[in-house]
């Protein structure tokens, strides 16, 4: 059965870990779904979902399944 959370991340290790276990990653800007995908690549200031670079000052990354991911409850 799988753990179903949402876990926003901040720090490097955990954008190394999402990437390393290819964790889907949704984006907030303003409260507003953005993006999502798996993180690419990041730096100091922003991190690559996908194909798209966001702020990581202006952003909120969150651990999540997938959209495509059926839900057992």
């Amino acid at each position: 059965m799988w753990d179903i959370h949402m876990r926003a991340i901040h720090l490097d290790c955990e954008f190394d870990n999402a990437m390393l276990f290819c964790q889907y990653v949704m984006v907030l800007t303003d409260g507003i779904m953005t993006g999502g995908g798996l993180v690419e690549a990041y730096n100091d200031n922003e991190v690559q979902v996908g194909s798209q670079r966001f702020s990581r000052s202006q952003s909120i990354f969150v651990v999540t399944l997938p959209p495509q991911c059926q839900m057992m409850f």
